[in-house]
């Protein structure tokens, strides 16, 4: 008779809660991250308010007036979490989190320039930041990701259940997510295969496969059925980081769109050009949409629960997967 020792792996079937709710550490700090979120974005706005308008290529990103507006919704949310958690609570925090999203639209290119400006590259220009409006934009991008703590921590505070995770479930968010890491790689690999473009020389784009490819196996293993307890926290960094650099990119279009019809700011985009709006937000809404999979991959993943046992299954996760 052989002795089998205990495996530690993370069952992505947990049961509906009964009893005390059990929330990860997140869930716990989420009211104090949020508050913190709301100061730092607040504060940010305001400064790249009162230092005027930064380096000419910020000139098409959201205003810093618009990170204001964020930070005070989630003001209002942790005031409704606080008074009477629910839907109510809920709701003001999503709408928090989209309106710092949108924000913080353009802090995905603002990192590529302060890391030219940091190490020293020659890249002309690319290496000018707009440093107020840079902290500013990550300011509401780390209050967005608090306000969807925020969200998350109202849900189970106002009496909601926690749904199990099915196998369909992982396999529909797996699938939807790897489908849309093709179209920004396929996109620029047929501008290589053209050939030089009248305003630049198109590469072959190694960086947006790799990248993407990234994506893909971050979005496998958050997805899996079972995944080494050790690989947990690596998935959940890995899965928040890579979903909000797409919602950050992705909200840049959108609000993009917006402001050219609105006239509410600058805006890359031209309206005269119905073939550029298209092929504009065709691209980078899948970059919106793929943020919104891996976010909806980490959220699952981040609620399943540990199963430690013989094979990695214990009796509390095998009556949750019956």
């Amino acid at each position: 008779m052989t002795a089998t020792h205990p495996t530690a792996t993370t069952n992505l079937t947990p049961t509906l809660s009964r009893g005390p709710r059990r929330t990860g550490p997140l869930l716990r700090i989420a009211p104090a991250a949020a508050t913190l979120g709301a100061i730092l974005a607040g504060g940010a706005a305001v400064l790249a308010l009162a230092t005027g308008r930064g380096a000419d290529y910020s000139a098409i990103f959201p205003p810093p007036w618009l990170g204001l507006v964020g930070a005070g919704l989630l003001g209002i949310a942790l005031v409704l979490g606080w008074l009477s958690p629910g839907r109510s609570a809920q709701a003001a925090s999503w709408t928090a989190a989209a309106v710092l999203l949108g924000a913080s639209g353009g802090v995905v290119l603002d990192g590529f320039r302060a890391f030219f400006a940091v190490t020293g590259i020659p890249a002309g220009d690319f290496a000018e930041v707009d440093l107020p409006g840079a902290v500013a934009r990550l300011s509401a991008l780390g209050a967005s990701f608090g306000a969807i703590q925020l969200a998350r921590r109202a849900r189970l505070d106002g009496g909601s259940a926690q749904r199990p995770v099915t196998a369909r479930s992982r396999r529909i968010v797996r699938v939807l997510g790897l489908l849309l890491c093709l179209p920004y790689p396929l996109l620029k690999l047929v501008w290589w295969w053209q050939g030089e473009d009248s305003a630049y020389t198109v590469g072959f784009p190694a960086m947006e496969f790799a990248l993407f490819g990234l994506a893909a196996v971050v979005l496998i293993g958050l997805t899996a059925s079972r995944t080494p307890a050790v690989a947990r926290v690596p998935l959940l960094v890995a899965g928040w980081g890579g979903a909000f650099a797409p919602l950050s990119m992705g909200a840049l279009m959108v609000f993009g769109v917006l402001a050219q019809a609105t006239g509410l700011a600058a805006s890359p985009l031209t309206l005269g050009d119905p073939s550029r709006i298209i092929l504009v937000a065709a691209v980078y809404g899948t970059w919106l949409l793929l943020g919104v999979v891996l976010a909806a991959a980490t959220v699952l993943y981040g609620e399943a629960r540990p199963a430690r046992g013989v094979r990695g299954r214990s009796d509390e996760a095998s009556r949750g997967a019956e």
